[in-house]
């Protein structure tokens, strides 16, 4: 089977892809889930860019180097501030509606931020966007749509992609001889049928990656269940060069209720004057109105403190990093020195937090919570990752005719930690670029391919329905899979030991050997397998750095 271009996710990096490389052959947009199950839907605070005649593109490159602790490559960090305004406007062409007052931006600040800066949609920007690019997607009839695709492999041949190779349900292949031919989704009741399972190539003339992040690696992340690096697996098989894996960085806020994925409580709460506090007594709630924190946050009562101004002079606006590991430490120590970590934004006030976080009030509220009345419980969380693919400023990778974007790739812009809201500016800056490659031979490092290739490649596996132990597929899998999460969360996660990590790469590959001796092609296993692959690499990659780097912490 035969297209133009692949483009492999469907959050913004993904849709931003399929926009521009419509305008130069057919499209194909395959996604392992729903077109909007990705991290992009979830993002709550915004999009970061220079829009006011207070803020500068040189406070935003500062910015940007400080929180990534100067190991960010600087001149894709110029790249994205300078060509953020377009990006912007490249968006709102697309139907995107952000935030305004009196017909301009109106642009909220976030931790790390000496502006205000993060345009925004309420609290649900994300959703906003996606919601724009979707919809000029669906219209758009160069582009066509495969929802509950699995890809197993690139196909690569002498360092030039060919192609990718797909599980698939013979479901969706019914009916549709071309792939190309019409989008398709998969009912839930034969979503989950792997009896017809098959193996598909397609070849086309360049593939994208766009595949978002690894946070499902660990027992708490605020990722959506897709987001098991398997773009990471994907290239690192194919010979692709990653970097900057070990770089990790925990959200300092999610709501602490043993939900998983926990929900986000965006850092714009703290942006907008929120507090993180410690109890000194363990109470659960604490009586209305506000004992604790009136104006400049003094303590008016024993029972409990603000405490990020002793550690970090911008306090709850200090780097991602430096507000995890600080809120991580207090509950380490436990009552009655810590504990529990509360946000506290009380004092702004119901009618406030309602039109400024509809989506997080009404979320609190469904699981018992007032914003406006009550302290809400908080811990660090894995939500993203700084390193990925590397490539160029043009989302090249060393492999002719692939690229990787967004959270996928490695541009270098994060450097040790991402600033926030550089995660959606760098999903629709670089691959903006995509244009340049296409349109000029010598960007793209010579023409693209236009034919199939010779090589001689499988087209058609059935996959065996049980493994050879007897037992099903699912059984073992989600023993393993839940064991790893585990295991990362406690030995490679927000404070990490060598001995830790060094315990982590035995049993990782320990249950390499364990699955390497399969051989079936099944959804579930090649996703258990890209999951062992991915931490292996990030816990190699840590033990490589023996210093504390940004979100790299050795004790």
């Amino acid at each position: 089977m035969k297209t133009d271009f692949i483009v492999i996710g469907s959050g913004l990096a993904g849709l931003t892809s399929a926009l521009v490389l419509q305008d130069f052959g057919k499209v194909l947009i395959v996604t392992k889930s729903k077109l909007d199950d990705c991290a992009t839907n979830l993002a709550q605070g915004g999009i970061a860019a220079v829009v006011t005649e207070e803020d500068s593109f040189q406070s935003h490159i500062k910015d940007t180097l400080v929180a990534g602790c100067f190991h960010n490559n600087k001149k894709a960090v110029e790249y994205m501030v300078k060509k953020a305004p377009q990006a912007i406007n490249w968006l709102v062409r697309q139907g995107v509606r952000f935030e305004k007052k009196d017909g301009k931006f109106s642009p909220t600040r976030e931790a790390a931020h000496s502006r205000r800066r993060v345009l925004h949609a309420t609290d649900f920007t994300g959703r906003e966007i996606e919601r724009a690019l979707t919809l000029k997607v669906k219209k758009n009839k160069n582009i066509k749509i495969w929802e509950y695709v699995f890809v197993h492999k690139l196909l690569v041949d002498n360092k030039e992609c060919l192609g990718v190779q797909i599980v698939k349900s013979d479901f969706c292949t019914q009916g549709h001889p071309e792939l190309v031919s019409g989008s398709t989704k998969m009912p839930k009741q034969v979503r989950h049928d792997k009896r017809d399972e098959e193996v598909i190539n397609i070849f086309g003339q360049a593939v994208v990656l766009a595949t978002g992040g690894l946070g499902q690696l660990y027992q708490w992340t605020t990722n959506p269940i897709v987001a098991t690096g398997d773009g990471l697996a994907l290239a690192y098989r194919a010979g692709a060069r990653v970097k900057d894996l070990e770089f990790i960085q925990f959200h300092p806020t999610a709501l602490k209720d043993g939900k998983s994925p926990l929900f986000l409580l965006s850092e714009a709460l703290r942006g907008e004057g929120g507090y993180l506090i410690k109890l000194k007594k363990q109470r659960s709630k604490l009586p209305h109105p506000n004992p604790l924190l009136i104006g400049e946050g003094k303590v008016r009562s024993s029972i409990g403190e603000r405490f990020m101004k002793k550690i970090d002079p911008q306090a709850e606006l200090a780097p991602r990093d430096i507000v995890a590991r600080a809120i991580f430490a207090e509950q380490q120590k436990g009552p009655p020195a810590g504990g529990e970590v509360y946000l506290d934004i009380r004092h702004k006030g119901k009618e406030f937090l309602q039109k400024r976080f509809p989506n997080i009030f009404r979320k609190l509220k469904r699981r018992g919570l007032d914003l406006s009345r009550d302290l809400i419980p908080v811990t660090p969380v894995a939500h993203y990752s700084c390193g990925g693919i590397q490539v160029d400023l043009y989302g090249r990778t060393n492999i002719k005719n692939l690229f990787a974007f967004g959270e996928v790739a490695c541009t270098g812009v994060h450097g040790a930690n991402r600033l926030a809201s550089n995660s959606l500016l760098e999903s629709v800056v670089f691959p903006l670029r995509l244009k340049e490659c296409i349109s000029n031979p010598s960007t793209s490092g010579g023409s693209l391919r236009n034919t199939s290739p010779s090589v001689s490649l499988p087209s058609l596996v059935k996959t065996p329905g049980r493994w050879p132990n007897g037992l099903l597929p699912g059984e073992s899998l989600s023993k393993i899979r839940k064991g790893l999460q585990q295991l990362m969360w406690e030995k490679v996660g927000i404070v990490r030991t060598r001995k830790r990590l060094l315990e982590a790469l035995d049993k990782l590959r320990e249950w390499e050997r364990e699955i390497g001796k399969i051989k079936n092609v099944n959804k579930d296993l090649i996703e258990l397998k890209n999951m062992i692959l991915v931490s292996r690499l990030v816990v190699q990659a840590a033990l490589s750095r023996p210093k504390s780097l940004g979100a790299h912490f050795i004790d």
